[in-house]
């Protein structure tokens, strides 16, 4: 294997927030093999999604193009033949593709041109059994507790044990394994030891319910859904069974790091641990996650990777950096060129730059629609019936909470503007839980002008794309 062409895996679970990871150590999940990767290759402490969806986040990172680019805005609206990405540039440069998990990024007509291969090759043993929760409180928590069998064989056990497959088994060119599991989406659930690992007078206590001055939708969130009947020992339980679930996801982790060091291929595989996005996990009385969100627990994600020659030594970098830029610094990775325009900046080092702190002066990211994209609404016929429809009904009579806006991330601030709706400022190193919208605050009018101007440079820059190829003028002969 050349090192300049090393094999990829990227270990995707879903909705994992950054204080999971790289939060204080006592009240933070217990993730040993992250901490153990981290300690071998490269951590990015203030990695941002660019969406708090599963669907607009995945579009943006596999292609470097943010949302409002790129169009998709809406877990409806997924990746077409048209439109390269990641995976298809991988594949048409050599790379054997395969995916093991679900599927909230590739159209139907994609799929073939990104991979060759994304059925499971292992089929899961268990199907879960949930503890049903006697209160309708616990509903409302999207919480379902402790579930059995213990061990359980479910679908993520069954994607990793299809890549453990493929790994002992390469092929005989590169080969990419992108594994976005189903964990730690809620409900919030898992079996033991996970069940019971995180004490739950011990783990992060969860920002207390606080909406002056926060996203109108919240305290509709809160009230109307049932979510005021959880006590905060009840936000405390839910944050520790989340934890145990990402708690989880290490483990499976850890069997992928494993095998590839009983392969033979441990320096031979570039390795790539994140997440789409967050989850409040309790904060501010909420859980599960809120489509046009804007906070640090819905879109501060995790980012770890160890590059064999490029991406190593324990190191820690604190600059501001995009998820979406994943998608250069993989391609970088590969030695492979990316196949359209894009936005995306590699983290790798080289030659002028030699893995700089600073990172990017902001990170950017969009979320909502136009009240005219109604394309975009989700069915209700997806949703009846269950918990996501009591949430959906709340911004469908009152649509003005869904309409487009922007977030801009520095180290320090966090600045939301939202024309139809409330402009917000937090200064997050006095105020790190972002309870004090400091935007009416007059001392505080210079800096939104410096932002509102930089959003407008960010739109004009990002807008669109101008293609690589030329095209002939006039008519054909």
């Amino acid at each position: 294997m050349s090192p300049d062409r090393p094999n990829l895996i990227l270990f995707a679970p879903e909705t994992i927030r950054a204080d999971a990871v790289f939060g204080p150590p006592a009240g933070r999940a217990q993730t040993p093999n992250m901490n153990a990767l981290a300690q071998t290759g490269v951590s990015f402490t203030r990695c941002f999604a660019q969406n708090p969806f599963c669907t607009p986040s995945r579009c943006s990172f596999l292609t470097g193009l943010y949302p409002h680019t790129h169009g998709h805005r809406s877990l409806l609206h997924l990746l077409h033949a048209h439109e390269h990405n990641l995976l298809r540039d991988l594949k048409e440069a050599g790379y054997y593709t395969a995916c093991f998990g679900k599927n909230d990024a590739l159209a139907p007509d994609a799929v073939p041109l990104a991979l060759d291969e994304w059925k499971p090759r292992v089929t899961p043993r268990d199907k879960p059994r949930f503890l049903t929760p006697p209160e309708p409180k616990w509903e409302a928590g999207f919480y379902k507790g402790k579930r059995e069998p213990s061990p359980c064989h479910d679908s993520d056990s069954a994607f990793v044990d299809s890549a453990l497959n493929l790994i002992a088994h390469p092929p005989k060119q590169p080969f990419c394994i992108f594994l976005p599991l189903h964990f730690a989406h809620p409900p919030y659930t898992v079996e033991e030891p996970w069940f019971s690992l995180h004490d739950r007078a011990a783990v992060t206590p969860p920002i207390p319910p606080h909406f002056e001055g926060k996203d109108p939708y919240y305290p509709l969130y809160y009230q109307r859904t049932g979510l005021a009947e959880l006590a905060e020992s009840d936000r405390r339980e839910i944050r520790a069974v989340y934890w145990g679930m990402i708690a989880r996801t290490d483990h499976l982790l850890g069997r992928i790091i494993e095998q590839l060091q009983m392969s033979g291929l441990w320096n031979q595989t570039a390795l790539f641990v994140f997440s789409d996005h967050g989850d409040f996990a309790g904060d501010y009385g909420l859980v599960e996650k809120w489509n046009h969100g804007t906070d640090d627990c819905l879109l501060h994600v995790p980012l770890i990777a160890r590059v064999p020659g490029r991406l190593e030594g324990g190191r820690v970098r604190a600059g501001v950096v995009e998820l979406l830029d994943l998608y250069a610094t993989i391609l970088d990775a590969a030695g492979v060129r990316s196949s359209h325009p894009h936005f995306s900046r590699s983290l790798l080092p080289d030659g002028t730059n030699p893995l700089p702190q600073e990172g990017r002066d902001a990170a950017f990211s969009h979320s909502g629609y136009s009240l005219s994209e109604t394309q975009c609404q989700t069915p209700h016929a997806l949703v009846k019936g269950g918990w996501y429809e009591k949430r959906n009904v709340l911004h469908d009579n009152q649509p003005e909470l869904r309409t487009r806006r922007v977030s801009l991330r520095t180290p320090r601030y966090r600045f939301v503007y939202w024309p139809e709706g409330l402009e917000q400022l937090y200064d997050l190193e006095q105020d790190p839980d972002a309870l004090i919208n400091r935007a009416p605050l007059p001392e505080y009018a210079p800096l939104l002008r410096q932002f509102r101007e930089r959003i407008l440079r960010h739109l004009l820059e990002t807008s669109d794309t101008t293609p690589f190829t030329h095209d002939p003028r006039g008519f054909p002969r």
